[in-house]
């Protein structure tokens, strides 16, 4: 049996030579305010809980667990998207109030267009979150008064949402520190399985881990910090832009970013089908887990029935540090192979 290709990133031991520009340096100054928690969804519930917003806008394309952490209290609204899921700058100008906080994505590790980022520094009376969950380097500058991060996205971490004070102050937080470790399992698991035979062990409690992960002030892990130091950022983003080519180059019929080259470092290579569940089930049939961005959202069906119809038809194919052009062939291969029903 071929190894897996893709599914959660198992435990990535710190490298022994430290690197020029960590991953955590590149996204942490070390004169900025930033909080580091368990989780990116904390970050965002503790902000939140703080600041008070009049309404939080998110988009309508978004994950449950970011929905899950506005509180109880909040006035939670969504924004509609453009094709290339960048936020529709015309309903936010119309619609956004001041006092209001906004999320948006740099979906896919790509960075906002001019055009929203000029909207957001004609706003100064709103509150801008950026979240970086899908960026490990999106080549551009932040636009937000805040940067979300979510390293276990990206890197073989078990924990981690680094929250960064970019135009405008963090409220004072109290943090508690982690008491119960079991969150590090399916990582751990995953590393110890050598010839990666054990899938259903480890993935089992990567499911259950994720079933049970709250919001919370506790503290991010010293384990996900110093892997997070030892991870080269340069070496990384080039390794996922290259996979990246290979992919593009294969199945340019199916990718969702029509752009040839790419300056940023990308999430994956997300592709367009007619049945992302389809095709994922084939995939997995053949030991390749590719993941569903996302596979439900949150928002009304109704209201963003484009959002929906996407999140029906988008794949997001691994092309991370693990990988390199043969992986990128055989992922390639499946998802032809699969699409013409062989």
């Amino acid at each position: 049996m071929k190894r897996p290709v893709g599914g959660f990133l198992p435990l990535r031991l710190p490298a022994g030579t430290p690197p020029v520009i960590s991953l955590l340096a590149e996204w942490v100054g070390p004169d900025t305010q930033h909080w580091m928690l368990h989780n990116g969804r904390s970050a965002l519930h503790a902000l939140w809980q703080a600041d008070k917003p009049r309404r939080i806008w998110l988009p309508a394309y978004v994950c449950s667990e970011v929905a899950s952490s506005v509180p109880a209290s909040g006035d939670l609204r969504y924004f509609p998207l453009d094709n290339a899921l960048q936020p529709r700058i015309d309903f936010l100008s119309a619609n956004v109030q001041e006092g209001d906080h906004i999320l948006a994505v740099d979906y896919f590790g790509r960075p906002a267009n001019p055009e929203f980022v000029a909207l957001v520094h004609a706003r100064p009376d709103v509150g801008w979150v950026e979240d970086r969950a899908h960026a490990l380097d999106p080549g551009e500058p932040s636009w937000g008064d805040w940067v979300l991060y979510s390293p276990r996205k990206l890197v073989g971490v078990p924990d981690g949402g680094i929250l960064v004070a970019a135009r405008k102050p963090l409220p004072p937080l109290t943090t508690t520190p982690l008491s119960d470790f079991s969150f590090a399992l399916p990582a751990f698991e995953r590393f110890e399985d050598r010839g990666e035979e054990r899938n259903e062990q480890w993935y089992a409690s990567y499911q259950r881990e994720e079933r049970a992960m709250k919001v919370g002030n506790q503290v991010m892990s010293r384990m996900a910090l110093d892997v997070l130091n030892s991870v080269d950022v340069k070496d990384d983003s080039t390794r996922r832009r290259r996979n990246y080519e290979v992919l593009r180059n294969r199945l340019a019929e199916w990718s969702f970013f029509a752009e040839p080259g790419i300056g940023f470092a990308p999430l994956g290579f997300p592709i367009r089908v007619k049945n992302a569940a389809m095709l994922a089930k084939g995939l997995s049939e053949r030991h390749i887990f590719a993941a569903r961005h996302w596979a439900t959202l949150p928002s009304d069906p109704r209201t963003f029935a484009a959002e929906h119809r996407l999140a029906n038809e988008l794949l997001t194919l691994p092309i991370d540090y693990r990988y390199g052009e043969p992986d990128m062939h055989r992922v390639a291969d499946a998802v032809i192979a699969v699409i013409a029903g062989a």
